[in-house]
């Protein structure tokens, strides 16, 4: 096979397996809670499914750039483990010194990550491109391909957030449609009658983005067992106005304010 075909079916490979995982990763929290608006970082939902499927074509392109096996996994490794952890870095919005240097710390065993990538884009050639004194039969070659593109898609239900996540956005997600019912202060669910300019405020469309620091709120809230999860969840309206809530066990009631 030459090598410039070769790349060409590296490359098609990474991207028909990235679409698999792409569309899994970024779709599959709203597939678990309909009707919860939930925020999509830039550049959105399908900014980010196209983004994440030509970064596995190009990750098949370096696995197959090389005739020797070998030399292309090791590239697609460290390739997908540089640029994910550059990504990482952009998209974090506070303590970028503390993401850098964790950063660093897992530089290479992201690379042992992407390794399996690289390995199955090349035994995946190897079972597409016909061998004379290897006959395989079209049907399994096409069966390799999709079971393998069935692995990889199932990768991206890693993304859905832990059950006690979902139940706090659902929650929030109640709360927020019964306050935006309400005609004053006093008909408010509790934990929005401490969000200052709440009724003033809340217009428009919302969206939830889920914090990583709960203690940045300066609420009041139950003290917890060490590891307990306490969801932190961001609420924002379009006007720019905004609100936090943090859910602590058993995560019916958060403690509500602005900032």
């Amino acid at each position: 096979m030459e090598l410039i075909a070769q790349r060409r079916l590296g490359l098609a490979l990474g991207l028909f397996l990235g679409v698999g995982f792409s569309v899994t990763s970024n779709f599959v929290n709203r597939w678990a809670m309909p009707g919860v608006p939930l925020s999509a970082p830039w550049p959105g939902s399908f900014g980010s499914v196209i983004l994440t499927t030509a970064f596995f074509g190009l990750l098949g392109l370096l696995a197959a750039w090389t005739e020797e096996a070998i030399a292309g996994v090791l590239m697609c490794g460290l390739a997908g483990s540089l640029l994910s952890s550059a990504w990482i870095l952009l998209a974090a919005t506070s303590n970028q010194g503390g993401v850098l240097t964790l950063l660093v710390l897992i530089f290479l065993p992201r690379a042992f990550f992407y390794l399996p990538f690289g390995w199955a884009i090349r035994r995946l050639m190897d079972r597409i491109v016909a061998r004379p004194y290897e006959p395989v039969a079209p049907l399994r070659k096409w069966i390799s391909v999709a079971s393998v593109f069935i692995a990889v898609s199932a990768l991206g239900l890693f993304s859905l957030h832990d059950e006690t996540t979902r139940l706090s956005l659902t929650r929030m997600e109640d709360l927020m449609r019964e306050g935006l019912q309400a005609s004053s202060r006093d008909e408010l669910p509790r934990p929005l009658q401490n969000v200052n300019g709440f009724m003033t405020n809340s217009q428009g469309e919302y969206t939830f983005n889920i914090g990583s620091n709960p203690d940045a709120l300066p609420v009041q809230r139950p003290v917890v067992q060490y590891g307990e999860t306490e969801p932190f969840i961001i609420v924002k309206f379009e006007n720019g106005f905004r609100f936090g809530c943090v859910f602590s066990p058993p995560y019916l009631v958060p403690a509500c304010i602005d900032f």
